[in-house]
């Protein structure tokens, strides 16, 4: 059995939609992720998927996006997302996942890689030590959801 990682195809989008929603599950969220397939394929100009592979089934997704810091000066790999299903645990499947996707961005400039990891995702937490990442505990995510956001742009003036 060989392990094949690479960029998803379209017609997978579906399946890796549901590997996000399985992320949902393996930490025990309340919240369901509104990803489906038709959405990841519609978000192909923004996102960058690759998918590992073996004997024709998916095993594991990583889902990142080119981002920039102004402190660093520099373009990086922000991972959305990093999933690999239970079974294939243990394999070094989402490590293979993660190379792959900072390999490709390296490729477009990254000189660095961000992330976020839910506070109950301990395993991921010790997976993402052992690489060498380092928890920044002075920053603290702040999101506008879709129905605040309608509300600050239309409190606004014009542009």
């Amino acid at each position: 059995m060989s392990l094949s990682v690479r960029p998803m195809r379209r017609e997978e989008a579906v399946a890796v939609a549901k590997m996000v929603h399985g992320l949902a599950v393996h930490i025990g969220t309340d919240f369901v992720p509104k990803l489906d397939g038709e959405g990841l394929r519609d978000a192909e100009d923004l996102i960058d998927v690759v998918v590992a592979e073996e004997e024709g089934r998916l095993l594991g997704a990583c889902l990142g996006l080119m981002t920039f810091s102004t402190w660093r000066g520099a373009r990086g790999l922000y991972v959305v997302d990093l999933f690999v299903l239970p079974e294939a645990r243990g394999r070094n499947v989402g490590l293979d996942l993660l190379r792959c996707s900072a390999r490709r961005f390296a490729k477009r400039g990254a000189r660095f890689i961000k992330l976020e990891v839910d506070e109950t995702n301990t395993g991921a937490e010790r997976f993402y030590a052992r690489l060498g990442f380092v928890k920044k505990t002075e920053d603290r995510l702040h999101i506008l959801e879709q129905d605040g956001l309608r509300q600050f742009i239309s409190a606004g003036g014009q542009e």
